[in-house]
């Protein structure tokens, strides 16, 4: 049996972002996202950064967000996992070998990297379109804002303070962890339609 897809996001969901508390989420969530201006060219500090040296400061050093393992696998028995991260695709290597140092790669079906130059938000939108995703994870209130916007998703945003406060649309779901979602997709009680955004208070 095909399972549906679910799309995970990276940084702020599976492991810990570079700004340890998350200051880098976007609360500009109604500025919509332009999905065919590439990024400006890329300044000589963010050249090194995509450089090999630059990929394993940048991302070897993280930490995994807690139970993150035991979340994918409840999730991956009832949805084909794809991660899907606005990391640039010079990250492949860096990204795919934390993933399998901690024993989490096997568990998605595909990594999805921003091979095409767009914002953060812009890429995911147009890989959302593309794949017909219908749930997604992430912990960028502004991806969550226009995910939910473009067609009926549900997106499980990971509750940090700089995703909060802010007026989502219905679809939008914050939730305290992965481990926190994965518990909301499997239990069948939870009833969602169109008209219908549950909400978990904040913890």
């Amino acid at each position: 049996m095909d399972l549906p897809i679910l799309t995970v996001d990276m940084d702020g969901v599976l492991c810990r972002p570079a700004s340890w508390f998350n200051f880098v989420i976007s609360r500009d969530i109604e500025r919509s996202p332009d999905l065919s201006t590439p990024r400006r060219e890329p300044s000589a500090k963010q050249r090194w950064a995509e450089t090999r040296f630059g990929q394993v400061l940048r991302y070897r050093w993280r930490p995994a967000m807690p139970g993150v393992a035991n979340a994918l696998a409840d999730l991956a028995e009832v949805r084909r996992l794809v991660l899907l991260s606005g990391r640039p695709e010079t990250s492949r290597k860096a990204t795919e070998d934390w993933l399998r140092r901690r024993g989490l790669r096997e568990l998605f079906s595909e990594v999805l990297l921003n091979d095409r130059g767009l914002p953060n938000a812009s890429f995911k939108l147009r890989v959302a379109r593309e794949r017909d995703v219908r749930e997604h994870v992430d912990d960028d209130g502004r991806v969550a804002y226009f995910l939910t916007k473009d067609a009926p998703r549900t997106v499980y945003l990971i509750a940090w303070w700089a995703n909060s406060g802010l007026p989502y649309p219905p679809g939008v779901l914050r939730v305290r962890s992965l481990g926190h979602a994965a518990e909301r997709i499997r239990d069948s009680r939870i009833v969602r339609d169109s008209t219908t955004n549950p909400v978990v208070p904040d913890t």
